[in-house]
């Protein structure tokens, strides 16, 4: 065999070679074949994600989850006096100007596709509530230093600079009660609303 035939002879199986294992597997469809291959490509775009959640603290009265971030906390009977029996997990502080009644909560900050691993978490109140309310509301770190609350976002009063996505905080939220009597007296039923504010920082 010359040289020239044997090239042709190599080239035409080849040719043959590549032809049989296209036909053998085809991509999406074929005829006289035996597989064929279809391919699928997932599109997906990643978001940011944060959530707040606030719950029944250890030891506390129980949090209700009303739905798209609205809870709510009962505190039952109170007075100016501190006297009687608290609701059950609220407890109660008395001091010459009227009565302070509190409760832990659980707030947990949770969050994902940052480039940041910490939060701030900032509270302040709603300044569509009663005036009474809004006097009356008290937040803090705990129940013997439990203070005032913003009634604006602007002012609002830092919880944390360096919270970590899904670790609970425990605050203490409650009421303060006046003892004085006359047109300074407190009555009437309570509404304080405190927000609370995660932003990844």
């Amino acid at each position: 065999m010359t040289f020239t035939k044997l090239f042709f002879s190599l080239v035409l199986f080849v040719g043959l070679l590549v032809l049989g294992t296209s036909s053998v597997y085809a991509q999406g469809s074929c005829v006289a074949c035996t597989s064929v291959n279809s391919t699928l490509t997932l599109t997906a775009t990643v978001q940011t994600a944060i959530e707040l959640n606030i719950a029944t603290a250890a030891g506390g009265a129980v949090v209700t989850d009303g739905g798209s971030g609205a809870f709510s906390v009962p505190f039952g009977n109170v007075n100016g006096l501190g006297v009687g029996t608290p609701a059950a997990g609220v407890s109660v502080s008395s001091s010459g100007s009227g009565a302070t009644y509190t409760s832990p909560v659980s707030v947990t900050p949770s969050f994902s596709g940052f480039s940041n691993s910490t939060a701030t978490v900032k509270i302040y109140q709603d300044s569509s509530t009663s005036a009474a309310s809004q006097a009356a509301a008290r937040e803090g770190s705990a129940a013997a230093s439990v203070a005032s609350v913003p009634t604006t976002q602007g002012a609002a009063n830092t919880v944390t600079a360096t919270a970590a996505s899904a670790v609970a905080i425990t605050r203490y939220v409650g009421v303060f009660i006046s003892n004085a009597n006359g047109g300074s007296a407190v009555s009437g039923t309570l509404s304080p609303k405190f927000i609370y504010q995660v932003t990844v920082n």
